[in-house]
């Protein structure tokens, strides 16, 4: 694309080359606030098309990742850049092509439904208004009320109709489904799901929620203390790690036991008299061969996936594998 040749041209000095496949790519990019160290050295790239989950309790880093996204906060060190443009540098180009809801969306509590989208389409250069009016059909919103009788979860509905009025590229959420009502929360995630990404929208959504990870995202990046303690492909994670259980014909000693913790697959050993309980990573057959050939006696073993959601549980902690 034109945009990605005009910057490489410009940032000649730059240590890697933006890929035209991303449409976020953060590298060595960190952030303070008030002082404060709050992001340490994150580098992570979002595909095109894809579903991107930004995963962190509160206090991780995940709202002022998105406000430098949203060029509301300059990187403190390291290079953002978002459809091919540098955030800070280019960030008009960037919000012509960008669509976002987060703590930084205004609405007018005075106004109605129809009004803000009249206001909306006034200020974006392109404005699909059938499109807008199909996703408040789909959020049962009435046009005609004001912003101020809105619930908090009606709100964040209203917002993200508007955002995705002038079809952005690129829609970024800040927890997207704060404040909804447990049928309001599956519309806008089935929404976003087969509306929006079907569109061929890239949606980057950052959240507590560990079922939003589950149901919507192709890709995740875990924050811990400002750190990124995991990043990988969702479906790659259902399959990372194993849960296997042992049963040797007599307690085993405990020169087994150091050998199991010795090895560089196990991340965790707990053993209860004859059964021993692994957490592991690899290829789980691989390891039971080679224990079937030591001198210990295994009778039996079991391989269970380790569930997605403790996969994430484990990198919220910062016990990344």
């Amino acid at each position: 694309m034109k945009h990605y040749e005009r910057t490489r041209e410009h940032h000649t000095s730059l240590p890697w080359e933006p890929e035209e496949s991303a449409a976020i790519e953060l590298v060595h990019f960190s952030a303070s606030y008030g002082g404060r160290s709050v992001l340490h050295d994150l580098s992570f790239t979002v595909p095109r098309g894809s579903i991107f989950g930004l995963l962190g309790t509160n206090g991780a880093g995940k709202t002022t990742t998105i406000k430098t996204l949203l060029g509301f906060r300059p990187p403190q060190s390291g290079v953002v850049r978002v459809l091919g443009y540098e955030v800070g540098r280019q960030q008009q180009a960037i919000n012509a092509l960008v669509g976002s809801v987060s703590e930084q969306s205004s609405l007018y509590d005075g106004l109605t439904v129809a009004q803000l989208c009249r206001l909306s389409s006034q200020l974006q250069r392109r404005w699909n208004q059938p499109l807008v009016q199909r996703f408040l059909d789909l959020f049962a919103l009435p046009a005609h009320a004001r912003l101020k009788t809105f619930s908090r979860g009606m709100r964040s509905q209203v917002a993200l109709c508007l955002a995705l009025g002038h079809e952005p590229e690129l829609l970024i959420l800040d927890e997207p489904t704060a404040g909804l009502d447990p049928l309001a929360h599956q519309v806008v995630l089935s929404t976003l799901i087969g509306e929006v990404a079907a569109r061929g929208t890239t949606i980057f959504f950052a959240t507590q929620q560990l079922a939003e990870v589950e149901a919507m995202a192709d890709q995740v990046a875990v924050l811990h203390g400002g750190r990124l303690s995991l990043y990988d492909e969702v479906d790659q994670l259902r399959t990372r790690e194993q849960f296997v259980r042992l049963v040797y014909a007599q307690q085993p000693p405990a020169e087994e036991m150091a050998y199991l913790r010795g090895l560089p697959d196990v991340l965790r050993v707990e053993q209860e008299g004859r059964a021993v309980r692994l957490r592991m990573a690899g290829e789980a057959q691989a390891l039971v061969a080679l224990l079937q050939a030591r001198p210990y006696a295994l009778r039996d073993h079991e391989v269970v996936a380790v569930p997605l959601a403790e996969v994430l549980l484990t990198a919220l902690r910062g016990e990344g594998a």
